[in-house]
């Protein structure tokens, strides 16, 4: 990935736990850069990358374009490049010098909607993922007909029978594949079925997906056998949610879930950190006009407990109250802008733009 931009990389710089000086065994290293798009391609009609990562996105490379758009919504993910220690930055091409030197002219009051919101973002996670460890999902994915209902045509007639109650599918005996299907009339997602018996035509799921065909007419009355329901809300649902886990599954650090695997902890304690440090960057930022990059002595020794599971949820959640609290009064005193100025993106679009070429071509 990083040779298709390495002659166009402006700056590449460690980030994550490295950075912010939470690193623990088993840590991965994750990586930021920016590259540059030569005006040669940006006056073509070839679509250019915007962005371009790994599957885990421990690598992300931003174009310089991106990267400026980005910056003016305060993002922290982007901002704290701008700010990353000395001994993080890999590579540093002399023309994004300019955005260093400008670079408090991107902190502004957004700073406290973009940190906070991704700060409850992280709590969301740390206890949904909990979902996940409690109730790992079965290696084979859903299966359509668990999600379908059978309305029998005879259904009522017995005395105790209440009338037109959908069975399981499953429970019903039916073999679907003995039979064909026509949708319903003014009803999603309900299908009349006809029982064909060994016709080869017959089937009524195909690639996934409830397969309908015309009916003859003579066969309405002596085929049709019932109605069959399919709840296909909670199938995309369950497929949605068995593609996401096994996702997680196969790009997961393994050592990040042993607590929570063991059952010792009930939330995932990294998202619980992440919304820590996001919330003590946006403070330090509403109030000291700098955001927190590297965390050191008491912060840092705080944050590492809650990497390591020391604390229970619900006292995590009292700080987090408080804190939010202080960072509500910090927004109130703040001197900082609403917005910055989007001249100055860019310019330092054009400038480091031109820079670069300049060099390029010595």
């Amino acid at each position: 990935m990083k040779t298709m931009i390495q002659d166009r990389l402006l700056i590449e710089t460690v980030v994550g736990s490295q950075a912010y000086g939470l690193a623990r065994p088993g840590s991965d290293l994750d990586l930021k850069g920016i590259f540059v798009e030569p005006m040669s391609e940006l006056l073509t009609l070839k679509e250019l990358p915007a962005q371009i990562s790994e599957d885990r996105n421990n690598r992300v490379y931003y174009s310089l374009r991106r990267y400026l758009s980005l910056v003016q919504q305060a993002n922290p993910t982007v901002l704290e490049v701008l700010y990353t220690p000395e001994d993080c930055i890999r590579h540093l091409h002399p023309a994004f010098q300019q955005v260093i030197d400008q670079r408090d002219q991107f902190l502004t009051l957004k700073a406290y909607d973009s940190h906070v919101r991704y700060a409850e973002a992280q709590i969301r996670k740390a206890k949904g993922r909990n979902k996940w460890i409690n109730q790992p999902q079965p290696q084979e994915p859903p299966d359509l007909l668990d999600f379908c209902w059978f309305i029998s045509r005879t259904s009522g007639n017995s005395p105790h029978e209440l009338p037109f109650r959908p069975k399981p599918l499953r429970d019903s005996g039916l073999d679907l594949g003995l039979c064909k299907a026509s949708a319903l009339e003014h009803a999603p997602n309900f299908y009349r079925i006809y029982k064909y018996g060994k016709a080869t035509d017959c089937g009524v799921i195909h690639g996934g997906k409830i397969f309908c065909q015309s009916i003859p007419l003579e066969d309405e009355d002596q085929k049709c056998i019932g109605l069959l329901v399919f709840n296909e809300e909670e199938y995309r649902r369950a497929k949605r949610d068995h593609y996401n886990y096994w996702e997680w599954r196969r790009n997961r650090n393994e050592s990040r879930w042993v607590d929570q695997e063991s059952g010792r902890l009930d939330y995932d304690a990294k998202n619980m950190a992440h919304m820590f440090r996001l919330m003590y960057s946006a403070q330090n930022i509403l109030s000291h006009n700098k955001p927190l990059v590297r965390f050191v002595g008491v912060k840092q020794k705080f944050l590492l407990s809650v990497l390591n599971g020391e604390h229970e949820y619900d006292d995590l959640m009292q700080m987090a109250k408080k804190l939010k609290t202080d960072i509500d009064e910090a927004y109130q005193c703040s001197d900082l802008p609403e917005s910055s100025d989007p001249s100055v993106a860019e310019d330092l679009l054009r400038k480091v733009t031109l820079q670069w070429e300049q060099s390029a071509m010595e």
